[in-house]
């Protein structure tokens, strides 16, 4: 089977930022969380486990929103989104300012 005629696999629309998100959880202390239909960097902070999430949109792009829950829930009780339509090669010029809007929550 050639690769055009590879069913998709979980995850894949990933493939473009997956390193960068790798290296940028690494550079600032966080935990990835690699899903089928997601990325989360997770951290805490202030007596909170934060999280950024990013999702992948219609036609490559992603989105990204921040949250914010006690130490040990199971559930998010802030929630914000940063930005939608973003491409690959923009991801990282997001998490800053996803990190600052996750800290405020």
């Amino acid at each position: 089977m050639s690769d055009g005629e590879r069913p998709e696999v979980e995850g894949r629309a990933f493939d473009a930022i997956d390193p960068k998100l790798t290296v940028f959880a690494l550079a600032n202390g966080m935990d990835l969380t690699k899903q089928g239909g997601y990325r989360r960097l997770e951290w805490f902070t202030d007596g909170l486990e934060r999280g950024i999430v990013i999702e992948t949109g219609p036609g490559g792009v992603y989105s990204v929103a921040v949250s914010a829950w006690p130490y040990g829930g199971e559930e998010a009780t802030h929630r914000a989104t940063v930005a939608e339509g973003i491409e690959a090669s923009g991801i990282v010029d997001v998490l800053g300012s996803a990190i600052e809007k996750a800290n405020g929550l």
